[in-house]
């Protein structure tokens, strides 16, 4: 039996994510309920991010309309970004330093993601992988407050954001 080592690196909000020509761009928050009026640009059915999706929609008997369904969350950020729907997308999809004619609006009602560190506990981590870990957590560390809606250390882990 396999048993593996977890540990969360950060948590990242969930954005909704339009270009500036979409009628939901002047909004800074929207609700599940609201999302579940207009069809979106979503990951396949039984991916990740789709299951965090419909089970927050489902919570409130809500189901959010496919205008397509995109695998991949680059995709369907850049998809968003030229105009061609809106689409919900981890934090990080968006970087700080991207500029462009979108806008990342809020829906306090979704879970964050976590982005976790996992690794076998037998055979011990090589010098090399422990190496790579130590680097990704010290990058996560610094960088983490330059990019908004990435979160780290004590609370950065709620199953739902404070409105």
């Amino acid at each position: 039996m396999t048993i593996l080592n977890r540990s969360a690196l950060f948590a990242e909000d969930l954005m909704l994510l339009v270009d500036n020509k979409h009628q939901w761009a002047a909004l800074d928050k929207i609700t599940i309920a609201e999302l579940a009026t207009k069809p979106l640009l979503l990951p396949p059915k039984n991916t990740a991010l789709r299951r965090i999706l419909d089970r927050a929609a489902g919570s409130q008997r809500l189901v959010l309309k496919p205008q397509a369904e995109i695998d991949g969350v680059r995709l369907l950020t850049s998809l968003a970004f030229e105009g061609f729907g809106a689409t919900i997308v981890p934090a990080t999809a968006t970087p700080a330093w991207l500029t462009g004619e979108f806008k990342c609006i809020e829906v306090p009602e979704l879970p964050r993601r976590v982005v976790g560190w996992v690794q076998r506990t037998r055979p011990l981590a090589s010098k090399a992988t422990q190496a790579v870990g130590a680097v990704i957590r010290e990058v996560i560390e610094k960088t983490y407050d330059q990019q908004p809606g990435v979160h780290t250390g004590k609370g950065a882990f709620p199953l739902k954001r404070s409105s």
